[in-house]
């Protein structure tokens, strides 16, 4: 039975990359005091072990380097908005520190390899995973293989060694930057109590939540009430709605009951004694105001049988883009509710003071005819769709593979973008493209993680399998060096970023350690940070340096291997 199964695999190997891929999310999933490895790694993991059970199986390369460019592209598209973003106005100083990590991470691996004597193999594996960057491994393997003078045998053995490399120097740094940025970091940057640093930034951007109240304190709320006399009866609804705003609260009126007729009312209509009105508010701003000038509260369920539709809107207006949201709203769409605001892909904490960034996806929620009135005016409708446009996926795809076709001769050797560094390139252009005019290029979510992760997962999955039969030997030969310089190359360059980001931008601790995960792209430290800090605040130093650390590492890939070389 174990003979024919283990036949089957290695004569048909692409079993071996789904028995990969399904052991590794699998494993991927579990935690070990809240950190998870994560699929990338789990996967890579699976695919050793089915490499060490099953050897002989060979996967050709065609099928390991188009998951890889899928992977690029996809990230490319993920990150270009706040790539180009952070190139101006005060994303500067979060480029410029991204920028500083990076390069200090390099020069630390390029420093640690030669003095432990490792070749482009380890020390790309070395830098893949210290720095917690698995887009490296395809950049490496490629200009490995790139490399002129090499067999065959050299190029696989290189590529085991990068493949080792990660796995061993990634265990260790996920683990230990997640434990050095939520629990140590903020102690060494004078913070005794990372929550309450957190909440008191809240309290100063508008967004602190009262004690005691939960999420709702943001929700909109429909209120209705029968109206028994005092100060509305005999004002227009225009005339109450200005009265509210002139004392820093925001109620709308949507329809009223006269007797037994339900009305639209119009800004112009009078409220008179015994109209049921219905109300629409922050639950803030209804509670600031009033009860006993509405009267009563009642249950009418006809009355508030209307349609509200909460729509996520990309913000392209460029009115809009640089404004607060407060005043931006009020002027443009000023019968609208914001929800929700996120940007790169996260969600950040948010009030009427939160300046606007083009791309920005802001949720709003109202009446479905007053939402539609205004989204024209506001950006593109980023309405729920399975449908993506393969068509601009497949032609940014094919033009960065081409624009990294060409190479130039640098010492004796052809160094150029080749068509995973292009495919990179021409995400970054097409996702920024997307976010400007989000007319064309639909790319929903679920395609885009199938590229993006299933992507990376099979090409790590194919890397662990080929790699599968050196692993043992290689962790034997240099497990506890790579260990050592592993942490190093993690912890170091967040050691200078951080205290760089204190003494030279006196930037708050929260927002501090965000910057230093995103530089990093350590997804799972910027969990285990907003976790600790019991706010999503440090999400705000995210997004704009984990887009540069994205970009710069994975080129980083092909700058080791040509410095070991």
């Amino acid at each position: 039975m174990w003979n024919w199964l283990e036949d089957s695999i290695v004569a048909h190997p692409e079993i071996s990359i789904f028995l990969a891929l399904g052991l590794g999310f699998f494993v991927g999933k579990l935690k070990i005091k809240g950190i998870a490895l994560g699929p990338v790694t789990g996967t890579l993991l699976a695919g050793v072990l089915v490499g060490i059970v099953f050897s002989g199986i060979d996967i050709p390369d065609l099928v390991k380097t188009v998951a890889f460019v899928a992977f690029l592209f996809a990230l490319g598209y993920n990150v270009g908005p706040q790539f180009f973003a952070g190139l101006k106005g005060d994303g500067l100083k979060q480029v410029l520190l991204a920028v500083i990590n990076c390069v200090v991470g390099l020069g630390i691996v390029i420093v640690l390899a030669k003095a432990l004597g490792y070749g482009p193999g380890w020390g790309a594996g070395l830098l893949a995973g210290g720095l917690t960057q698995s887009a490296v491994i395809g950049v490496a393997d490629s200009a490995i293989s790139a490399l002129p003078g090499l067999s065959a045998d050299d190029v696989k053995e290189m590529e085991s060694q990068v493949a080792v490399g990660y796995a061993v120097c990634y265990l260790f740094g996920t683990a230990a930057a997640a434990f050095f940025l939520s629990t140590l970091a903020p102690r060494m940057l004078g913070s005794k109590d990372l929550a309450a640093d957190a909440h008191e930034m809240e309290k100063r951007l508008g967004v602190a939540k009262e004690p005691g109240i939960g999420p709702a304190y943001y929700s909109v709320v429909r209120r209705s009430y029968r109206v028994t006399g005092g100060s509305v009866v005999g004002r227009t609804v225009g005339d109450l709605e200005r009265r509210a705003e002139d004392l820093g609260h925001r109620i709308m009126f949507h329809d009223l009951r006269r007797g037994t007729t339900v009305q639209k009312v119009k800004p112009s209509t009078v409220i008179e004694a015994g109209d049921v009105v219905t109300l629409a508010a922050r639950r803030p701003d209804l509670v600031a105001l009033s009860v006993d000038q509405w009267g009563e509260e009642v249950d009418d369920e006809e009355l508030l049988d209307y349609q509200v539709e909460t729509l996520a809107i990309v913000i392209t207006s460029k009115k809009l883009a640089g404004q607060k949201i407060g005043p931006a709203f009020a002027e443009h769409a000023p019968r609208l509710f914001v929800t929700k605001v996120v940007r790169g892909g996260q969600e950040i904490p948010w009030s009427d003071d939160t300046v606007i960034h083009g791309g920005d996806e802001i949720t709003v929620q109202g009446g479905k005819e007053e939402v539609e009135a205004v989204v024209g005016d506001l950006g593109y409708p980023n309405r729920a769709s399975d449908a993506t446009d393969m068509s601009y996926v497949g032609i940014g795809i094919v033009l960065g593979a081409l624009i990294g076709v060409p190479t130039i001769a640098v010492a004796g050797a052809d160094i150029g973008l080749t068509t995973s560094g292009g495919a990179l390139i021409m995400g970054l252009v097409f996702g920024w493209l997307r976010a400007k005019s989000p007319t064309f290029g639909q790319f929903p979510p679920a395609a885009n993680w199938m590229l993006s992760t299933g992507g990376l997962c099979m090409f790590v999955g194919i890397v662990g399998i080929m790699a599968g039969p050196d692993f043992v030997s290689g962790v034997k030969s240099e497990g506890l060096s790579l260990v050592f310089a592993g942490l190093v190359v993690t912890l170091l360059p967040m050691l200078v970023t951080m205290f760089l980001a204190k003494w030279l931008f006196k930037i708050p601790v929260p927002v501090n350690l965000g910057i230093t995960a995103g530089a990093n792209t350590t997804t799972a430290s910027i969990g285990a940070i907003t976790d600790t800090a019991k706010s999503q605040v440090p999400v705000l130093g995210y997004t704009i340096p984990y887009a540069i650390g994205n970009v710069l590492l994975t080129i980083w890939g092909a700058v080791i291997v040509a410095v070991l070389a």
